[in-house]
């Protein structure tokens, strides 16, 4: 599905964007008890093909990973992409090129999703004393 198709879906379906923030998008909708974190798939590559490795990012290689949740990462078909999500937060789901990108845009995005799940006045629940991350193969939905 295309990012567009799944911003017309919400759109459809009555929720409303409430905060953008560079390519994270979060709805709401009346009566929804959720809060909806969609993150636009930005393909900036190097000319070899590669996603180019900010400082940030590279961090990752050197330090230990610190998270408040626990994360699954999972491989898709198209092996520039990966899909994340925490098995403990609530709505907080994404996309990254690699798995240390993934494991870079939950580590700030964890704090934010938390952030604005508490402007919401949504429940949000507490932090791992021991996250776990899972890395796995995509799973795929079985028709109904």
């Amino acid at each position: 599905m295309k990012f567009s198709e799944l911003v017309r879906l919400l759109e459809q379906n009555g929720f409303r964007l409430i905060r953008e923030k560079g390519s994270i998008r979060y709805y709401v909708k009346t009566a929804h008890p959720r809060l909806i974190r969609v993150d636009f798939p930005w393909r900036e590559r190097s000319p070899d093909g590669h996603v180019p490795c900010d400082t940030e990012s590279c961090r990752f290689k050197t330090e230990m990973i610190t998270l408040p949740y626990s994360l699954v990462i999972e491989a898709t078909d198209d092996p520039d992409f990966f899909g994340f999500q925490s098995t403990d937060l609530e709505g907080f789901t994404g996309i990254g090129h690699s798995i240390e990108d993934c494991l870079y845009k939950a580590r700030w995005g964890m704090a934010d999703h938390s952030q604005m799940m508490r402007d919401q006045c949504l429940p949000v629940a507490t932090p791992n004393p021991n996250p776990r991350i899972v890395i796995q193969n995509e799973r795929k939905l079985q028709p109904a």
